[in-house]
């Protein structure tokens, strides 16, 4: 039987990335207190505790990695550290405010560009995805793997549904099953865990929101990258992607033809 034998530096993420959790379970339905940021997005104080614990616990132990966090003042000295923490400390606030279950918590470590841990953890569900570099990809310490279902039509996609019957496509999307998960890193986390086929999102996405899933959906046998193919990098200047897409190859491939040319 296969085993995960984690780093030290990720047995620590998924112990913060545990007592996280607690904290946002017991604000679960308890309607804590929330308002917009300027982008017009929530936040709630629970966005705030969890990220200050995760700063607390992690920063400290580590003082020699950067720190990357959606709910954090972007700390610039990121860019010059080998390791980065990319967090997020709530992903799905909408849908934790509204009291859906399709919220998680999100960290990955950054090594030059590439996330080499990665966790998701969907504490309301009691699911823990994690991954490092070359030692595959975990569901509650099960090995995981991409789906082998190979085509796009009568495939499982999670994503925003309504994207897919806009008027502009030239070329229609073939029938698919399409559920949406308000939390992006939850979706990735489920491609990589085969539940479903494919994800894609076409739409703006920052590092935190991805960093970790990224690399479940890789180690995990499958694909990632933007609409046009181009892999992506984190830790930089700028932590928007204009979009990802993540499957198998096959599936992936079929996306990409349809989507590389898309000005987003």
């Amino acid at each position: 039987m296969q085993e995960f034998n984690p780093s030290s530096e990720h047995l620590q993420i998924r112990d913060s990335i545990i007592k996280a959790g607690k904290i946002a379970l017991k604000w679960f339905k308890n309607d804590p207190e929330n308002w917009e940021k300027e982008d017009g997005s929530l936040i709630s104080k629970v966005d705030i505790e969890i990220n200050n614990l995760l700063g607390r616990i992690l920063k400290k132990s580590n003082p020699n990695f950067g720190w990357l966090s959606e709910e954090s003042e972007d700390d610039k000295s990121r860019l010059e550290k080998e390791i980065t923490f990319v967090v997020d400390p709530l992903d799905g606030t909408k849908a934790f405010l509204e009291g859906k279950k399709e919220f998680s918590i999100s960290i990955a470590l950054v090594k030059n560009g590439e996330p080499i841990s990665g966790i998701v953890y969907s504490p309301s569900t009691k699911e823990i995805f994690e991954s490092e570099k070359n030692k595959g990809s975990w569901k509650n310490k099960k090995r995981i793997h991409i789906s082998k279902f190979n085509e796009l039509s009568d495939c499982k996609m999670v994503a925003f549904k309504p994207m897919f019957s806009h008027p502009s496509w030239k070329n229609p999307w073939p029938k698919m099953s399409v559920e949406n998960r308000n939390s992006v890193a939850y979706r990735m986390a489920l491609v990589a865990s085969g539940e479903f086929d494919a994800m894609m999102a076409l739409n703006s996405k920052n590092d935190w929101d991805i960093a970790a899933g990224d690399l479940l959906i890789t180690e995990a046998g499958g694909y990632v990258s933007q609409h046009n193919a181009k892999k992506l990098k984190y830790n930089n200047v700028s932590t928007k992607k204009p979009s990802v897409i993540g499957s198998n190859k096959k599936i992936y491939d079929e996306i990409i033809a349809r989507v590389k040319d898309l000005k987003l």
